[in-house]
């Protein structure tokens, strides 16, 4: 009896244990649907709002498109001085509204997994450096100088999402340039060590000496519709969706992005990118040695700009000194005869009585350094053998030279 007694106890223990275990896989099976019904009216939700956005961003844009097309019309009007600055006005608030109307309905993209990704070859450097001559003029008006420094080893072409590469850049140059009142503004690309055959790893940099920011706004800037420098003493246009949507594309793409910055010192953005293989084909299409046995001096007061110039030059095979102002040391070496080009930087040679002399005195080949929009006349034009274009792409300036060695070959 005492057996059958513990064997009956032990099955209703047993069925007890049963019926709990139903119970709480009833239980979870109630909470899987309710999390499965939460999700999928999230996804709704989340669809919903972006066909919403996605409606209005067109029935906003096309009125600002008319706006913008006819204040385009105005301007090539005869109008007073006053309403040429009304005009303005209107043209900016035109371009700030486009801005944040294109960044919403990004946003809106991103967040409901609209966004994909092309893999088309395309010319990672050229699109770069377009990008920079594009937005430099800004910077230039500031007084800010802005450098490229490009690594020859990065490939002509690579495989992957121009439109997204030019969108990332595009903010993080335009956020450059509007934090930026001097100084200097630098675009680095670099190619890193990949451990892919078929994979190209970019590494880029922008780097400014604009306000910077404190750690605790370093914490902000990737937070939707944050402007972390709304207390500023100057004032910033912007919604705070820039950085947002520029990260969220670089993870799309599989990258990472990383930001320091220093208060009143500057903010370095550093982007790792990669794409897929697509030639071997060099960027820079000459031997290293290009430009062997050349002796050349770089006069220009920027000293980043004037070490990239002098490394670019070096790198070519040329021996290459440089100054930030040319004195009458330097003008007498130039007269006997120790270079064989001067690359001069337009803006720190005018007003140089000893340069004007060093011209008039001796034939001398020379270069201008000139920025992107400033207007170079005919006169000042003759006095220089070629007129290089600031921000320097590394290829019209090897090009220029090699065009000058020809001519005096021929």
């Amino acid at each position: 009896m005492s057996k059958n007694k513990d064997h009956l106890q032990q099955i209703e223990e047993l069925t007890r244990a049963g019926e709990a275990c139903q119970a709480e896989l009833e239980r979870l099976r109630l909470l899987l649907d309710e999390e499965r019904t939460e999700r999928e009216a999230a996804e709704q939700e989340s669809q919903n709002k972006s066909k919403f956005v996605a409606v209005l961003s067109h029935e906003i844009r096309n009125p600002v498109n008319g706006i913008v097309a006819m204040s385009d019309l105005l301007s090539e009007t005869e109008l007073t001085q006053e309403q040429s600055e009304y005009l303005g006005i209107i043209r900016q608030s035109n371009a700030s509204l486009l801005e944040l109307v294109n960044g919403i309905l990004d946003m809106s993209r991103l967040e409901a997994g609209k966004m994909t990704i092309a893999h088309n070859p395309f010319d990672l450097i050229n699109t770069i450096e377009d990008l920079v001559y594009m937005l430099a003029p800004r910077a230039f008006e500031k007084k800010v100088e802005v450098i490229l420094d490009v690594e020859s080893e990065i490939p002509l072409f690579v495989v992957g999402d121009v439109v997204k590469v030019r969108q990332i850049f595009l903010n993080l140059l335009q956020n450059a340039i509007k934090f930026t009142h001097e100084g200097e503004i630098v675009f680095q690309l670099k190619r890193m060590p990949s451990l892919e055959e078929d994979r190209i790893v970019v590494g880029f940099a922008v780097r400014d000496t604009g306000i910077g920011m404190s750690a605790e706004q370093l914490t902000r800037i990737f937070d939707v519709y944050t402007q972390v420098h709304e207390a500023s003493a100057h004032h910033y246009e912007g919604a705070g969706l820039g950085l947002s949507i520029t990260k969220n594309l670089i993870e799309l793409l599989g990258g990472r992005i990383e930001v320091t910055s220093t208060e009143d010192e500057g903010t370095t953005v550093e982007i790792m990118l990669t794409f897929e293989r697509y030639t071997d084909l060099p960027s820079i299409p000459f031997e290293n040695d290009v430009l062997s046995g050349m002796k050349l001096l770089v006069i220009d007061r920027e000293e980043t700009s004037r070490s990239i110039i002098v490394g670019n030059l070096e790198g070519w095979g040329a021996t290459a000194e440089s100054i930030p102002d040319l004195d009458e040391e330097w003008a007498e070496r130039a007269r006997k005869g120790d270079f064989d080009l001067l690359l001069v930087d337009r803006s720190s040679v005018e007003g140089n009585a000893i340069f004007t002399s060093l011209q008039q005195d001796c034939h001398i080949n020379s270069f201008l350094l000139a920025r992107l929009g400033e207007k170079v006349e005919d006169e000042e034009r003759r006095r220089f053998r070629s007129i290089v274009t600031k921000p320097i792409r590394k290829l019209h300036l090897l090009n220029a030279i090699l065009a000058m060695n020809t001519n005096k070959k021929g």
